[in-house]
Parts: structure tokens; sequence; C-alpha cells
């Protein structure tokens, strides 16, 4: 279970590097409550283990985002996944993303000094 919990961290800081803050969207009435999500384990990550997450873009449509993830111990491959995310919104109804939204799930990172 604790996979999931590094896929959550791993998607935060995806945004983060676009220069996202996630409580600014929530602000803006944009939501992406977590729809599905898919671990497949490869080997036990161990305490005090360093981990890193890779995140990336796997697919975007009109209403919902998918990541995809690596969980990984140097080059040693531990789990593997996806989540798929809902666009909704303050409402709890699905809706489109706006173009600025998938204009940022797609776009590259920023310099860190960009963040907000």
């Amino acid at each position: 279970a604790a996979y999931l919990t590094y896929f959550e961290a791993g998607r935060v800081d995806y945004l983060h590097k676009r220069g996202v803050r996630y409580d600014s969207w929530v602000t803006a009435g944009i939501h992406l409550p977590v729809v599905e999500a898919n671990a497949r384990y490869r080997r036990a990550a161990k305490f005090d283990d360093r981990l890193e997450v890779v995140t990336s873009l796997g697919a975007i449509s009109r209403v919902t985002v998918r990541f995809d993830y690596r969980v990984q111990r140097g080059e040693e491959l531990l789990c593997e996944g996806f989540t798929l995310l809902a666009c909704v919104g303050s409402d709890l109804a699905p809706k489109r993303f706006p173009e600025w939204v998938s204009s940022v799930l797609t776009g590259a990172e920023k310099p860190s000094e960009e963040w907000t």
C-alpha cells in the first residue's frame, strides 16, 4: 500500500515541476480525484532505502489523465503502475479539462525558481 503513497508524491512532484501548486487548481474549481489505480510489485523496498519515483504522463483525454510510475532503488525496479484521475468541478461532476490545464499537464518542466 505504501507504493500508492509514493505514486501520489510522484504526481505532486510532476505538477510542481510544471509550476503548479495543486491548491491553486482547487481554488480555480479544478479537482483531480483518483478513479483507478494499478501497481505491479517487482521487489520489496526495505526500511531506510533511498527510492526514486519516476513519474510520466501516460495519456490525457478530455476528462481524464493517466500518470505512469516507476519506483526504483538505484537502477532496480521495485514497482510500476499507474493512476487514472478524472477532472471534476467543485460540485464533483465530471468536466472537461480547461485548455490551460491540459497545456500544463503536457508541458515541459520549469526551472525550480519558477515553481509557485
